[in-house]
C-alpha cells in the first residue's frame, strides 16, 4: 500500500540540491541557444540518496524553469547515463535545457520519492532552492574563406566574420580573443587571428596533402566569467603538388633547343685583280696596294677604294670620264687607276661558324614562343611549389 503523506518524515532530514548551474551563472548565446546542464540530487543529511540502495525505492527529479514569476518549462531529469548524465544509477540526475531567448532565468528542482518506513511506502515531495542564471549574447565567427570542400595549394589565408546575433560585431572589446584550430592527419595547431573591425584573418601553412578541419574559437569575458563560442567546422582538401607543368616546361625547353636557330649572316670574301695581279680581301679587311687603300665590306658585295697619294685624282670607273680620289666598286665592275686596270671579279659568300651559345638565343619566332611558354610553365609550377614549401 502506498500512502501520500507529509507528516511521518522530518523534512529537515531531506533536501534537494542543485549542483548545476551554479548560482548567478552566465551562458553565452552564439549561433544557437546555449546548452544549460541541469544537475540535481536528493540528500538525506549529507548523504546522496540512490534508489534501491536505501529506504528510497523510487525517485523522480524534475526541473522547473521560471522567467520572472512565470513557469515557462518543466524538464524531466535522468540518472540513466543519457540526456547529459555522466554515470547511471549514481543518484545524480541530469537534463540538458536550451533557453528560448536571452534574459534571466530561475530554476528549481522537485524530487518525488517513494520511501519505505516500518513496512509502509510513503510518497514525499521535496524542493530545492531557486538558482538564478543569465543568458547573454556573445560574439562568434563565421568562416568565409576557404569554403568547405574546397581544394587548397599548400597554404591559404583564412577569413572569418565576427558576428553577434547574425549582425557584424566591430565594437572594441579588450577581453575578446580569437584563434583558429587546424586539425589534420596526425597534425594539430592553433593559430591566433588578427582582428580588424569584424574581420578575422590568419595565414595557414599546411605541412602535407590531406584533409584538414578548420574551426574558429572566440572567447570573451562577461561579468568576470569567460564565455566561449566556436564557428562551424570547415573541411578542406590540401591537394598534391602536380608535376605536369614542370614536365611541360622541360618538353617546351627541349623543343626550343632542337628548333633550328637563325642562320649566321652572310659575309663575303672579295676577289679583285690589279693589272693581272690577284688580290683577295677578307670581310672587313683593309689592304694597301700600289698607292691605293682597299677596304672590303663585311656583308655586302662591295669594295671601297681610296687614293693615298698624289695631288691629281686618278681613279675613275670604266665609261666614266670624271676622275675621283675615292669610289666604291661592286661585283663585276672595273676601275681605272691611271693606266692600270682594277677588276672586281667576284664576291665569294661565306658564313661564320656559329658559337656554342648561339643555339641558346631566342632568335626566331618559334624559338621565342617555345622559350616563353617554357618559362611561364616553370614559373607557375615554382609558384605552386612555394605554396607547399611555405
Amino acid at each position: 500500500m502506498i500512502v501520500f503523506l507529509v507528516s511521518p518524515l522530518k523534512a529537515q532530514e531531506w533536501k534537494v540540491q542543485i549542483t548545476s548551474p551554479l548560482p548567478k551563472s552566465i551562458f553565452g548565446w552564439a549561433q544557437n541557444a546555449p546548452e544549460v546542464r541541469l544537475k540535481g540530487e536528493l540528500l538525506k543529511g549529507d548523504e546522496k540518496v540512490v534508489p534501491k540502495r536505501s529506504e528510497v525505492v523510487r525517485l523522480f527529479l524534475t526541473g522547473q524553469v521560471f522567467m520572472g514569476e512565470k513557469l515557462i518549462d518543466t524538464v524531466p531529469m535522468w540518472d540513466d547515463g543519457s540526456h547529459g548524465d555522466e554515470k547511471s544509477d549514481d543518484g545524480t540526475y541530469t537534463a540538458i535545457y536550451r533557453p528560448p531567448k536571452l534574459g534571466e532565468y530561475q530554476v528549481r528542482v522537485r524530487a518525488q520519492a517513494d520511501i519505505i518506513r516500518e513496512g509502509k511506502v510513503f510518497t514525499r515531495e521535496f524542493w530545492s532552492d531557486f538558482v538564478t542564471f543569465r543568458v547573454v549574447p556573445v560574439p562568434y565567427a563565421r568562416i568565409t574563406q576557404p569554403e568547405t570542400g574546397s581544394e587548397i595549394k599548400g597554404k591559404t589565408t583564412l577569413r572569418a566574420r565576427l558576428l553577434v546575433l547574425e549582425k557584424p560585431f566591430d565594437e572594441r572589446d579588450e577581453t575578446l580573443k580569437a584563434s583558429v584550430k587546424v586539425e589534420g592527419e596526425g597534425w594539430r595547431k592553433e593559430l591566433p587571428l588578427n582582428r580588424k573591425g569584424s574581420l578575422l584573418t590568419a595565414k595557414i601553412n599546411f605541412p602535407k596533402r590531406g584533409t584538414y578541419r578548420l574551426v574558429v574559437l572566440v572567447s570573451v569575458q562577461r561579468d568576470g566569467k569567460i564565455l566561449h563560442s566556436e564557428s562551424e567546422i570547415v573541411e578542406v582538401q590540401v591537394a598534391k603538388l602536380g608535376y605536369f607543368l614542370l614536365v611541360t616546361a622541360v618538353i617546351l625547353f627541349l623543343g626550343f633547343l632542337f628548333l633550328p636557330p637563325k642562320e649566321m649572316p652572310l659575309r663575303y670574301r672579295h676577289h679583285l685583280r690589279l693589272d693581272g695581279r690577284p688580290i683577295q680581301l677578307e670581310p672587313g679587311e683593309k689592304k694597301q696596294e700600289s698607292g691605293l687603300e682597299l677596304e672590303a665590306a663585311v656583308n655586302k658585295r662591295q669594295v671601297k677604294i681610296r687614293q693615298k697619294g698624289g695631288e691629281q685624282s686618278i681613279l675613275r670607273k670604266q665609261n666614266s670620264p670624271i676622275p675621283q680620289r675615292e669610289l666604291e666598286l661592286s661585283e663585276r665592275e672595273v676601275c681605272l687607276v691611271g693606266e692600270e686596270r682594277l677588276v672586281y671579279e667576284k664576291a665569294e659568300p661565306m658564313r661564320e661558324k656559329p658559337k656554342i651559345w648561339h643555339r641558346l638565343l631566342p632568335n626566331t619566332f618559334w624559338r621565342c614562343l617555345f622559350l616563353a611558354l617554357a618559362l611561364v610553365a616553370l614559373a607557375y609550377w615554382l609558384w605552386q611549389w612555394r605554396q607547399f614549401a611555405g
